[in-house]
């Protein structure tokens, strides 16, 4: 598909309200994420079905105008994204001094705001000559189930801006003599009438959950505007408070030492300890130990990176498929039935069903039948619940746990298929049961506390015998109203195209439903699974092709 975006106007917004300048240092798990690919996502919407509001309305001012006073909430998002860069504490910056001891080490990452440095929020204006209708047909998910994505051309929606990263320092752009964003949004409008919103976030300041609620606070301030001069303000009530999550490690993080006892209950939890400094020269892409370690003799802390078993010469092809709520509810009821049967009292949520099912099919499209080696879902575990930090917590307070089976046990054609899906979701079940507890989080927030880097550690890879998992299960992506009468016909996670990534998440809703009354379903599930993949080119042929995918 060919198509024109036009930028209008690229702009840099700040707060509404001016904050008072503070430098708040983000919690560990934050700065785990440093590295990560950033976290976007796209939300395509048709057409008001106001005529007259259509008309009226100057869409791009609209937005601006409603953006500025959500981002009075979100102050640390037009900020600086630091780090901290040296081991000498003489040389630390005079904003540092008030941290705590954990907070001012190696790595550190900090979110510096209200200052006259602050870069804002980069927010691009654009125009596009696609329709929605041809971006994301009504009746793709029935009629294309398994649509190949990479001919849907969602990135010209989506920023291109290199955002800051906290790592690199301050480095000005020398084009426009300005710092990178940290948040870049870009807001398109369509040839049909409709408008595509594009927002990219750097991943320590917040995960998919933040961002979705950030856009919904962006929607409240939309229909408050909307409303006119009777009604009155919403508050926001996002809780950025980073130290919070930090104050459920183990121990004290304060401390000279790591609690050994603490090492000892971290290593029967199911985490892969990845150490990223370990034989860097095998790394595909430049990779350097941070300079102040270079001349240290630094000893292995965890299992070397497996980089011959990621091909990266091997082309990447990226499907979603679709999983209408009727397979859904297939899939998860052969699960349980044959869980009855055997006496099993452990519960399979339909997340876990799915997740079996999809994981399993993967690992035949890799020809993983008969491997008797492992072969590992990193999937990624939100904390929030278990720790108790509330759906309004910013920020990225994400690890990643290994589920792992052999090839042969999730993928054997010899073992009944409901069987095999079984023992996938009780493994799946069985992992995130092992961490779903306080102290499990808080001995590995404990350990990340006394790392040399956070980033040091990787708990996940990708490649042949990896998956990484997202899912985006319950956070509500369809449930963002502008107050314009615009139904959102279709969001797009936007991940990178590697071999081994895989996101879960609820699918749009069906056209007779679009209104803004019917909107919000009882389940994640009502209007079935959208599975977005990416695998190799040679492998996600086997897997389009296998029968099982689409019950």
């Amino acid at each position: 598909m060919e198509i024109e975006t036009t930028v209008v106007q690229s702009e840099r917004l700040y707060p509404s309200i001016t904050p008072i300048e503070r430098a708040v240092p983000l919690s560990l798990l934050d700065a785990t994420t440093v590295d990560f690919s950033s976290t976007s996502a796209i939300w395509l919407f048709e057409r008001p079905t106001d005529n007259d509001m259509h008309n009226e309305l100057d869409l791009f001012d609209h937005f601006r105008r409603s953006l500025r006073v959500s981002l009075s909430d979100y102050p640390q998002w037009t900020g600086l994204l630091k780090s901290i860069a040296t081991l000498d504490p003489t040389k630390l910056e005079k904003e540092v001094l008030q941290f705590p001891p954990h907070a001012r080490r190696f790595g550190r990452v900090y979110a510096h705001f209200g200052s006259s440095q602050d870069p804002g929020v980069e927010f691009i204006t654009a125009t596009s000559t696609a329709t929605i209708e041809a971006l994301s047909p009504v009746s793709r998910v029935e009629n294309e189930p398994l649509f190949n994505s990479q001919k849907a051309p969602f990135g010209s929606f989506l920023p291109t801006q290199r955002l800051a990263s906290a790592m690199n320092g301050l480095i000005f752009d020398k084009k426009t003599g300005l710092l990178p964003p940290s948040c870049v949004i870009q807001l398109t409008k369509t040839a049909c009438g409709g408008f595509v919103l594009g927002v990219n976030l750097a991943h320590p300041l917040a995960d998919i959950h933040s961002l979705v609620h950030f856009v919904k606070d962006w929607a409240k301030i939309s229909r408050w505007y909307l409303g006119g001069p009777d009604t009155i303000q919403p508050t926001l009530n996002p809780l950025f408070e980073p130290n919070r999550l930090d104050a459920m490690a183990m121990g004290d993080i304060n401390g000279e030492e790591v609690n050994p006892k603490v090492l000892q209950h971290i290593k029967t939890l199911p985490l892969h300890r990845y150490d990223w400094w370990a034989a860097p020269s095998q790394c595909p892409w430049p990779q350097k130990i941070p300079e102040p370690f270079q001349d240290q003799d630094l000893a292995t802390v965890g299992e070397k990176m497996p980089w011959s078993e990621w091909d990266f010469s091997a082309p990447v092809s990226h499907y979603t498929v679709h999983l209408n709520s009727n397979q859904v509810e297939k899939i998860w009821k052969s699960i349980n039935d044959v869980n009855i049967e055997g006496r099993t009292s452990e519960r399979i949520s339909r997340h876990d069903a799915v997740l079996a099912h999809i994981w399993s099919c993967i690992a035949r499209a890799r020809n993983q039948q008969e491997d008797h080696e492992l072969v590992h879902c990193n999937l990624t575990y939100g904390t929030r619940p278990i720790l108790e930090l509330g759906g309004n917590f910013i920020g990225s307070p994400i690890m990643n746990i290994n589920v792992e089976m052999t090839g042969k046990d999730l993928a054997s054609t010899d073992i009944p298929e409901s069987k095999q899906k079984l023992a996938a979701a009780q493994c799946i079940r069985k992992t995130i049961t092992q961490i779903n507890c306080p102290e499990a989080v808080a001995a590995h927030i404990h350990s990340v506390a006394f790392e040399k880097s956070p980033q040091r550690i990787w708990q996940a890879f990708l490649g042949s015998r990896h998956l990484i998992v997202t899912s985006w299960a319950r956070v509500g992506i369809y449930d963002v109203d502008f107050g314009l009468n615009s139904p959102i016909r279709y969001a797009e996670g936007v991940i990178p195209d590697m071999d081994g990534v895989l996101l879960i998440k609820d699918a749009p809703p069906s056209h007779h439903s679009r209104n803004s009354s019917e909107r919000k379903s009882s389940s994640w599930t009502d209007n079935g699974v959208d599975a977005s993949i990416h695998i190799r080119a040679e492998d996600m042929e086997r897997l389009i092709r296998d029968p099982r995918l689409l019950p």
